[in-house]
């Protein structure tokens, strides 16, 4: 048991833990303590289901061919895994003439642009144009106050579409998946600071 909680990788963690367990339980039986067997059956046991759930997690899982280059471009920080649930989560929906989000509003939702152009402004100033690859709203949803610009479509954009509730649930029920989530979003505004520099520089 010693071995297993100096181990760093879950798994393996999970796995020493059942065979001390077990070992314990077969020792109990011979010195006719049943209780000793019953509490340690029941560990091993529910840390055999955990080995059997972090396997599940861990077998290989291929990205599709059609959101490859987007995983390989903007989410490698995920596993695939990993990528395909936070995908899922979203839905992929065309708009047109309709603000992503506005000024002073907190979004409902977080974008992905996969493709078209939108624009960025603050009153009648242009501030950046944003094409596919990044995302709409996500500093509302990092800083959890309203847009400070609004983003509207130039034409017609397809995004994916996370709604804010989803993701405020995905918050709470999975730390880990939410911190590479944020990791994703830090990397784009990084993108977008670096751009902002680059037309400063321009001018």
């Amino acid at each position: 048991m010693l071995c297993g909680f100096l181990a760093r990788d879950i798994l393996v963690l999970r796995g020493v833990l059942v065979a001390a367990q077990l070992v314990l339980a077969i020792y109990a039986v011979g010195i006719a303590v049943p209780a000793i067997t019953a509490w340690n059956a029941l560990f091993a046991t529910i840390n055999g289901v955990w080995v059997v759930l972090i396997l599940r997690e861990r077998r290989r899982v291929h990205v599709p061919l059609e959101l490859q280059p987007i995983y390989d471009a903007h989410f490698a920080a995920m596993t695939p895994a990993e990528f395909l649930k936070w995908w899922g989560l979203g839905r992929e929906v065309a708009i047109r003439d309709l603000p992503l989000t506005r000024d002073g509003v907190s979004p409902a939702s977080l974008y992905f642009i996969l493709a078209g152009t939108v624009r960025v402004r603050r009153g009648n100033t242009t501030i950046i144009e944003l094409t596919p690859g990044a995302f709409v709203g996500e500093m509302s949803l990092v800083t959890g106050r309203p847009a400070n610009a609004d983003v509207e479509p130039i034409g017609e954009v397809k995004v994916q579409r996370w709604n804010r509730t989803d993701l405020d649930a995905l918050r709470m029920r999975d730390l880990a998946m939410w911190t590479k989530v944020q990791s994703v979003i830090g990397a784009d505004l990084v993108r977008k600071i670096q751009r902002g520099d680059e037309r400063l520089a321009e001018r």
